[in-house]
């Protein structure tokens, strides 16, 4: 058998774990990559083109283009009365929904981790929502607010005020908000407490994914970590807070930003509404442009302050 000299190593043709994760995230990201770059991009440059023109409609060779600067950019910011502030209500919204679904989704997937009868049963109706908001669900919501709009309108404006009361239940009573006063909670957490409790339909049926999320990282994390924590006497609500939390922190970034784009881009989204009613309107392609695009700037501000607020307050395992 033929020795190696001293200080000459057999070539290694297996990888290192550091350039399979590499491997695995540009196998991930090429087909996305490819479809940008082949497909979208073009649709970008044309959009931005757009957005600096107007584009004018006719017979001959479909619509023409003309050159009018900032002219778009200077009417949405400036002189239209209601897009500065339907991006103010959206940013408000987004802030507000935020903290409801990670509680609410994190919540969800630490019941839902334990050991119990029907758990995949359970998983699937919390995750259902997600399913069906996405079809024809969402069109029978508009359709029960067309018609709801209808009674009312029909009705007397006693049978209307009853309706209401009945619809909000005691989420809107004023004794609701003395009941919360009187533990000491003040006014504006409070009223958040009951806007919470009144949009908790629209909550649950947008944190079917975060859930998700969470549920895969609180199970990634080894069960030996636990064990160990209880041998050390460590209690449930601390074994979270030591271990379950500071494991699954990084998808909080993951979770946070999704909800962002998912709350920015929601086909209810007042922003979104406004863009695809100026865009059927007469020779308004380029305001809609001018829009997205100036909309499109908002969400990244937004997602670059956020992820630089929570990132600080991460905690990874493992760093390269």
């Amino acid at each position: 058998m033929k020795m190696l000299k001293p200080g000459i190593k057999r070539s290694r043709l297996s990888l290192s774990f550091r350039q399979k994760k590499q491997l695995t995230y540009w196998a991930f990201l090429i087909p996305f990559l490819a479809g940008f770059l082949f497909i979208m991009l073009e649709i970008y440059i044309n959009s931005l083109q757009y957005s600096f023109n107007d584009v004018i409609l006719d017979d001959a060779s479909g619509f023409h283009l003309e050159w009018v600067g900032w002219e778009n950019y200077d009417f949405a910011l400036f002189r239209d009365p209601d897009f500065v502030a339907n991006i103010q209500s959206s940013i408000v919204e987004m802030l507000t929904n935020i903290p409801l679904v990670i509680f609410y989704s994190l919540m969800i997937a630490v019941i839902l981790n334990r050991n119990m009868k029907g758990r995949t049963f359970f998983r699937a109706v919390f995750f259902i929502p997600v399913i069906l908001a996405t079809g024809f669900m969402t069109k029978a919501d508009m359709n029960n607010m067309i018609s709801d709009q209808m009674w009312n309108n029909m009705g007397s404006a006693a049978s209307a005020s009853a309706d209401s009361e009945m619809a909000n239940g005691i989420f809107n009573s004023a004794e609701m908000q003395n009941y919360l006063t009187s533990f000491g909670i003040g006014t504006e957490l409070s009223q958040y407490i009951l806007t919470a409790a009144q949009n908790i339909y629209d909550i649950v049926n947008i944190s079917g994914v975060q859930m998700v999320i969470f549920l895969a990282g609180i199970q990634s994390i080894s069960p030996a970590i636990y064990e160990s924590a209880s041998i050390d006497g460590a209690t449930a609500w601390e074994s979270f807070w030591m271990i379950t939390f500071p494991m699954i922190s990084p998808l909080i970034i993951v979770n946070v930003v999704y909800t962002v784009i998912d709350s920015f881009t929601a086909s209810d989204n007042v922003i979104m509404l406004q863009i695809q009613e100026q865009t059927y309107r007469s020779n308004g392609m380029g305001m809609a442009a001018a829009m997205a695009w100036f909309y499109f700037l908002v969400v990244a501000v937004c997602l670059i302050i956020i992820t630089l607020i929570i990132r600080g307050y991460v905690y990874y395992q493992q760093r390269d």
